[in-house]
């Protein structure tokens, strides 16, 4: 009687293949995620993105601002415990030549745009108005009322909401 070849010698070869490549594919991946990792430490990926330096220059001397007063806004927060307030005094940096018109559209949509400010506000808890992160972000959000108020076309002429005065208690 002759003896058939044993069956299981082959797949036996084969498995050490398969994890040797899972094993080089690996390695391979985490080369390249740490080369893609260190690649922005490297290379200044924001030089390479930003505009030429003569540019900003023209850009900063062409974009002339000025400040419209708005005025004051005082406002509970939505704390469960406490009574906590937020009290801000609010200027706006607008286009230089749209001065007059962003004036006159604060000074004729005032009650609006405060009520609109007021709503938003009285939302907010004091974690969410504190630190530099809370206060950007309470500016840039305040902008955005102002100018869904004052311009609901989005031609907006406004460029950021200043504050006087930050005080939450």
């Amino acid at each position: 009687m002759a003896a058939a070849p044993a069956p299981a010698a082959a797949p036996a070869d084969a498995a050490p293949r398969k994890k040797g490549r899972k094993v080089v594919l690996l390695a391979v991946c985490l080369v390249f995620s740490g080369a893609g990792a260190a690649f922005p430490m490297v290379v200044n990926v924001q030089g390479m993105l930003a505009k030429p330096k003569e540019d900003k220059a023209k850009d900063k001397k062409d974009a002339k601002t000025a400040i419209v007063p708005f005025g004051e806004i005082t406002v509970n927060l939505s704390e469960e415990r406490l009574q906590r307030y937020l009290r801000v005094k609010l200027a706006v940096l607008a286009e230089a030549e749209a001065e007059k018109e962003v004036t006159d559209l604060l000074t004729k949509k005032k009650a609006a745009v405060k009520s609109t400010m007021i709503a938003h506000l009285a939302g907010k808890s004091v974690k969410d108005v504190s630190g530099s992160v809370g206060v950007t972000r309470t500016q840039r959000e305040l902008l955005e009322r102002m100018e869904e108020v004052l311009y609901p076309d989005g031609n907006s002429r406004l460029k950021s909401v200043l504050f006087e005065e930050y005080v939450v208690q």
